[in-house]
């Protein structure tokens, strides 16, 4: 039986032991043809036995798509709006899609831009039919834009949209509840009112609920400082009383930055999160905020950045249940956004700084925009692919490898690190002649390397070409024993 360890190596050998999560992926399956139906800002749910459901639209027609999975290959899409209707569409905001057993409500902003409403349309078998458009919002005068939606335990959809007085004053977010399972809405009731300043006017918001709690996740603007807060329900979204900011990282930007955040909830915390450029670059940061303490935020971390730290990321999107949470996010090098992914399975988000990989095989062309559904134990992902010009789903099966005590972690140093040369010493390695080890960048390709054992200790010689940047070891003993070490090159 093979005995996992884990390690995180840091200059001049504090280790630190952490469990480590993968996710085995399944084939890129095309959802459609995107020069037919399009592949813009795909959006994901899943109906009864966990088959996949998305909505995307195709740009320049304002025409939305459904097409459902059935594990290898997708329907034919559905047209879901009538024909003389059209969408709002742009890679920062489109429809949204959420589930009840086959019961699929689809909500989205119709078109003309100004005078458009918020409607939602609705399937009652699995999505393979649609009904006619029921509305939304009540109204009447002003712009309704960037609707999103969420489906509560008894079935409701509970629909979230922006509001203006006129076509562009007074920007805030109002919630719309359904208590017959989308036949009608109540009145939008303005939520995001109860924290000072005002809604980021192009920015999407998220409403999230576990039954209990209804909260909006939104971005707000007092003054320029554009941080996530929520507005949080504890009465079915009659009001919204308690409000908070869960990023508190005081992001100043005079312009709408035209990206908001996502968020779940898993037992008394809700887990958020979003892009800033508050460091000097897009970066990626989780927050977690507990329901006991209102709204305070318990920690923050920042996933793993860009081997070139001028690099950006943007558009997470975030699922979970248990434990177990699976982060997504659209990166970029230069100017080539890839998709990658976190996963963790004890509940910690420290763990999303140490490890990521690559959700795209295609490397060539733009991959954006994507979304996650993680249940029972599988991760569903779909994003916007450029270089096929479709939608690309996959599905993979999350794998967590707990670390043991086997070894003592205090014994072992690790030196240089980060290393100027790509050489690295490893000193208390037990049994060190007994050691294999592969060398990765963070994408899971292999890296050109030389693991020499000497009466000194190990040394791991990377190719002269590496380049700056993190990378992971991989050591493996004849005892079965494994060590994932995070090695960094600064030349």
């Amino acid at each position: 039986m093979y005995h996992y360890l884990f390690l995180v190596a840091s200059f001049f050998a504090t280790i630190s032991l952490w469990s480590q999560e993968t996710i085995s992926w399944g084939p890129a399956i095309s959802v459609a043809d995107g020069t037919t139906f399009g592949n813009i800002r795909p959006r994901l749910t899943l109906t009864t036995n966990d088959q996949p459901i998305v909505v995307f639209g195709k740009n320049g027609t304002g025409r939305l798509f459904v097409a459902k999975g059935n594990g290898s290959s997708f329907s034919t899409p559905v047209d879901i709006l009538p024909a003389n209707l059209g969408t709002y569409l742009a890679n920062w905001t489109g429809p949204d899609i959420a589930a009840y057993g086959d019961t699929v409500i689809a909500v989205f902003k119709a078109l003309p831009f100004d005078e458009g409403k918020v409607f939602i349309v609705r399937s009652t078998d699995g999505g393979l039919t649609f009904s006619d458009t029921i509305r939304v919002d009540d109204h009447d005068t002003g712009r309704c834009f960037m609707p999103a939606l969420t489906i509560d335990n008894a079935g409701n959809p509970i629909v979230d949209y922006m509001i203006f007085d006129g076509s562009s004053d007074n920007p805030r977010y109002a919630v719309a509840q359904s208590n017959d399972a989308g036949l009608t809405f109540l009145s939008g009731v303005e939520a995001s009112t109860v924290n000072p300043g005002e809604a980021c006017d192009c920015c999407p918001a998220e409403m999230v609920t576990d039954g209990t709690h209804q909260v909006l996740l939104y971005r707000n603007n007092t003054s320029n400082i554009r941080d996530i807060y929520a507005a949080s329900s504890t009465d079915g979204g009659a009001t919204f009383s308690l409000g908070g900011d869960l990023e508190a990282l005081q992001w100043f930007i005079n312009s709408c930055p035209s990206t908001g955040p996502h968020g779940v909830i898993v037992g008394d915390s809700l887990f958020s999160v979003a892009a800033s450029d508050a460091s000097g670059n897009y970066r990626v940061n989780i927050s977690s905020i507990d329901f006991n303490t209102n709204l305070s935020i318990e920690q923050q971390v920042a996933v793993i950045p860009p081997t070139n730290m001028n690099g950006g990321q943007n558009y997470p999107r975030i699922s979970g249940e248990n434990d177990t949470l699976v982060l997504v996010w659209e990166e970029k090098e230069t100017s080539n956004p890839e998709v990658f992914c976190s996963v963790i399975t004890n509940g910690n988000i420290a763990a999303f700084s140490s490890y990521k990989s690559r959700v795209n095989e295609i490397t060539t062309g733009v991959q954006t925009n994507p979304d996650i559904v993680y249940k029972n134990g599988f991760a569903h992902i779909v994003y916007q692919d450029a270089a096929s010009g479709d939608v690309i789903y996959r599905k993979g099966t999350v794998v967590s490898v707990a670390g043991i005590n086997s070894i003592d972690l205090n014994a072992i140093s690790v030196y240089p690190n980060p290393s100027s040369d790509g050489v690295f010493h490893f000193q208390g390695l037990p049994n060190a002649e007994q050691w294999k080890g592969t060398v990765a960048d963070l994408a899971g390709n292999a890296i050109a390397s030389q693991f020499v054992v000497a009466q000194d200790g190990v040394q791991l010689i990377l190719h002269s070409t590496v380049k700056n940047g993190l990378y992971f070891l991989a050591m493996e003993n004849s005892a079965g024993d494994q060590l994932t070490l995070r090695l960094s090159v600064a030349h």
